[in-house]
């Protein structure tokens, strides 16, 4: 469980702390790396490939609502609200939650989607979701950093209030995969900086002349790569909660690993 075989070479999962993850990072500072985050896997559409089966999952669940957890600066909802309503034929309300809101970059994201997505201002623990948020839950890019045992407990307390699930990963502990993050993690943060909006001095200070923000993306980067899950792992964490009435399925599309897990309310998506 704690290593995963490339060929002849052995990864073990870490479970270090990222630092823009930890209490005492600057919030402003947090919410500068989630938004460079957001706008660098936006630009790459890197979810595209799973855009088809979360849409299928979420048909098979009966589910007209999506919760996002951990939803750092708003993730890929601007453009993955259109994809589903598309395959729906209608919108599919999606609501965004983090532990740390990111206040402002969830209002640009609800603005810019003329409101069809929400968001929910107060902190959302992912393993113990308040009642009055329902819907098919989804976590991008952020279940790398949980603990087995805390992962266990998000797909339990999913299970337990009968909601469809969704875990996106992009990150993988692979040495390709690894190097791209190291390298490319803060070129894309010094290349991109001066074209994001809205524009802020304070972002270019902490990007060129105090780099900070380039070296958490670098080692975030780098550590997230090292505590990403495979897909046989969130395999093995989904069983764990032994809801056999549930339909799992994990694995990967192109670069993203993926476990989606629903009870079916109609046939199970191919």
């Amino acid at each position: 469980m704690r290593a995963l075989e490339l060929g002849t070479v052995v990864m073990r999962r870490v479970n270090f702390a990222e630092i823009h993850e930890r209490r005492w990072f600057p919030q402003k500072l947090r919410d500068d790396v989630t938004d460079m985050l957001q706008f660098i896997f936006n630009a790459a559409r890197l979810y595209r490939p799973i855009a088809a089966r979360l849409g299928a999952a979420i048909r098979a669940a009966a589910s007209d609502h999506v919760l996002d957890l951990c939803s750092g600066a708003g993730g890929p909802w601007i453009w993955l609200q259109r994809m589903l309503a598309e395959q729906k034929g209608s919108p599919t309300k999606i609501v965004l939650t983090d532990r740390y809101p990111n206040l402002a970059a969830f209002r640009r994201t609800s603005e810019a989607s003329r409101q069809r997505i929400g968001y929910c201002a107060e902190p959302v623990d992912a393993q113990t979701v308040p009642a009055g948020l329902p819907g098919f839950r989804t976590i991008f890019s952020s279940i790398h950093h949980f603990t087995p045992d805390e992962v266990t407990a998000i797909l339990r307390d999913a299970v337990d209030r009968g909601e469809g699930i969704g875990l996106f990963e992009a990150a993988q502990r692979r040495p390709r995969t690894i190097v791209c993050a190291f390298f490319f993690m803060p070129m894309a943060t010094i290349c991109l900086a001066p074209f994001m909006r809205p524009f802020r001095f304070a972002r270019l200070f902490w990007t060129y002349l105090l780099p900070v923000i380039p070296f958490v993306m670098l080692f975030d980067g780098v550590l997230s790569c090292l505590r990403a899950y495979s897909s046989t792992e969130l395999r093995r964490l989904a069983a764990r909660v032994g809801a056999d009435h549930y339909t799992w399925d994990a694995g990967e599309a192109r670069a993203v690993t993926y476990l989606v897990g629903y009870a079916p309310l109609r046939p199970s998506p191919e």
